[in-house]
């Protein structure tokens, strides 16, 4: 089976650059009403994830809760290392199901590592009903 199937491509999905201020991935991620959104290098490699988690412990960890704090700090300063870890092109559909069992995308990348897109959690549980269903109809 092929993953690509599944992936949502880079040109229709929302991303920041390691460039983006903070300011600039929360509001990006509360317009598009995200959790997380994908961080690329200005290569389009992906390097991570910004999640709400990275935001709340910056918040916490300075005590700084403005707008005004944001727009000098960096995303690249604030994401954490368990963010959600890529998949390349060629990965079963075993370890899509294992990406989206904890997170609500999965990133994927080519060879070089750049972004290609993504693949969403209610994708493969749509498509994992559907093979179901089938399969449970032809068992009546």
């Amino acid at each position: 089976m092929n993953l690509m199937m599944f992936v949502i491509p880079k040109s229709m999905v929302e991303y920041v650059t390691v460039n983006s201020t903070v300011r600039q991935g929360i509001e990006k991620m509360r317009y598009h009403r995200y959790a997380a959104i994908p961080v690329l290098d200005d290569e389009g490699v992906y390097v991570g994830s910004l999640r709400n988690d990275d935001i709340l412990k910056y918040f916490f960890e300075t005590g700084e809760c403005s707008a005004k704090a944001t727009e000098s700090v960096g995303i690249a300063d604030i994401i954490g290392e368990n963010h959600v870890k890529p998949l390349y092109h060629t990965a079963s559909l075993e370890d899509v199901i294992e990406g989206v069992k904890e997170h609500n995308f999965v990133p994927v990348v080519d060879d070089r590592g750049c972004f290609i897109g993504i693949i969403l959690r209610r994708d493969i549980l749509n498509y994992l009903l559907k093979f179901y269903n089938d399969n449970d109809r032809g068992n009546t």
